[in-house]
């Protein structure tokens, strides 16, 4: 059985936004990680508790704006922030 075309040019097209998703985490991990040599340089603590709770309402308030879950994206946001406070901690 052969797959439609439709079917080809749809996973094409995930194939692609995968690719930009993970360009833009790169992208972000390495703008943290300045913010974690900041952090560094100036003794500051790798977690800010505060931001992350803002960061936290952002997501949800622009989840339910775009169609998203709000609970999916408050686990994807924790994911992301819970690494970047374990790369600072490893400055």
């Amino acid at each position: 059985m052969s797959v439609p075309a439709e079917l080809i040019a749809l996973r094409e097209q995930i194939d692609a936004l995968d690719q930009q998703l993970f360009v833009l985490l790169a992208e972000r991990f390495q703008v943290t990680a300045q913010v974690g040599e900041l952090k560094k340089q100036f003794q500051l603590p790798a977690q800010d508790l505060a931001r992350e709770s803002a960061q936290l309402q952002k997501i949800q308030r622009l989840a339910s704006e775009t169609g998203l879950d709000p609970d999916w994206a408050l686990r994807f946001q924790r994911l992301i922030l819970d690494e970047v406070v374990i790369q600072h901690q490893q400055c």
